[in-house]
């Protein structure tokens, strides 16, 4: 019970990078009609900049984090209002095909900018508890749970702001029919570029939380962005909150498929362990290709 335990607790931190990210991905997916392919190395960027500031300013990660988060909108925002708002008639595959070609120009840019070595980052609060389950030591670190709090009330004011605010109606008419909201009224150019904006500072919270785990690098939030992609269509597009719901059940997912094979004595499947989640997302997604959450629509000629 204390290992399980210990393998959940492990995961917190993987989990809310996975459902930051995701509800990033899944805001612009349903306001600008896209899947922005680009939104790992716009985090990852805005975790330079944190990083450049904790060592080149010498300032806490609590300051910090603001100012990677201000240049991850600013850029985010200048990629809605320069290049999709001048393409917004291209298809969805034109659209796609840009934000790859977005990777390109970030990944470049960060070693111009911020150098080739990999920068020393930090977690926001260090220290660990310790508890005894069944005579057995489980620990979590602080930082984890501090994680875990940022992500719970970041996630909650942002689907009390899409439920109940005249600004959650304006996204949620615009991701229904873009055209339509424009007619009712809806600046419809603000609403995207706020979701693009939104998006890169989730990135940046989502970034420099993986930061504390993992070495920074222009493609250390891929991972973590094919996550999202899956989770977004398991738990159905259709909704804001099913992604994330999927989003936290991905890396929990594999987590547990690593704990149970060691259980039944079998170390050597934990390295399947990716590939037995996925197949699994796959099987569900062919059952309920809608997603665990999402809504079938049925469209009428």
């Amino acid at each position: 019970m204390a290992y399980l335990l210990n393998v959940i607790l492990g995961t917190i931190v993987p989990m809310c990078v996975t459902a930051l990210v995701t509800i990033a991905i899944t805001i612009i997916f349903k306001t600008s009609s896209t899947t922005n392919f680009a939104q790992g190395v716009i985090s990852a960027f805005g975790a330079y900049v944190v990083a450049a500031a904790l060592n080149k300013l010498n300032l806490s990660l609590w300051l910090a984090l603001p100012i990677g988060i201000v240049v991850a909108v600013a850029i985010a925002v200048a990629i809605d209002v320069l290049i999709f708002r001048r393409g917004r008639y291209v298809n969805a595959l034109g659209k796609q095909i840009i934000t790859m070609g977005l990777i390109s120009i970030v990944v470049g840019a960060i070693p111009l900018i911020f150098g080739s070595q990999t920068p020393p980052f930090r977690v926001f609060v260090d220290g660990k508890l310790s508890f005894l389950v069944g005579g057995q030591d489980v620990t979590v670190t602080v930082n984890a749970l501090v994680c875990l709090a940022i992500t719970a009330v970041v996630l909650a004011v942002l689907f009390a702001l899409l439920r109940f605010s005249k600004w959650g109606l304006s996204v949620r008419a615009t991701a229904s029919n873009e055209y339509v909201a424009g007619m009712l009224g809806i600046n419809t150019y603000v609403i995207t570029a706020i979701s693009w904006g939104l998006a890169g500072a989730l990135g940046t919270l989502a970034a420099t939380m993986n930061g504390g785990i993992n070495q920074v690098g222009p493609y250390f939030m891929t991972s973590y962005q094919v996550n999202a992609f899956l989770a977004g269509i398991l738990g159905g597009f259709s909704t804001f909150y099913g992604p994330v719901v999927a989003a936290f059940l991905l890396p929990l997912a594999n987590n547990l498929v690593v704990y149970l094979a060691n259980v039944i004595g079998k170390p050597e499947l934990s390295s399947w362990s990716l590939v037995i989640v996925y197949g699994l997302a796959l099987v569900l997604i062919f059952f309920k290709p809608e997603g665990l959450f999402g809504k079938r629509t049925v469209k009428k000629v």
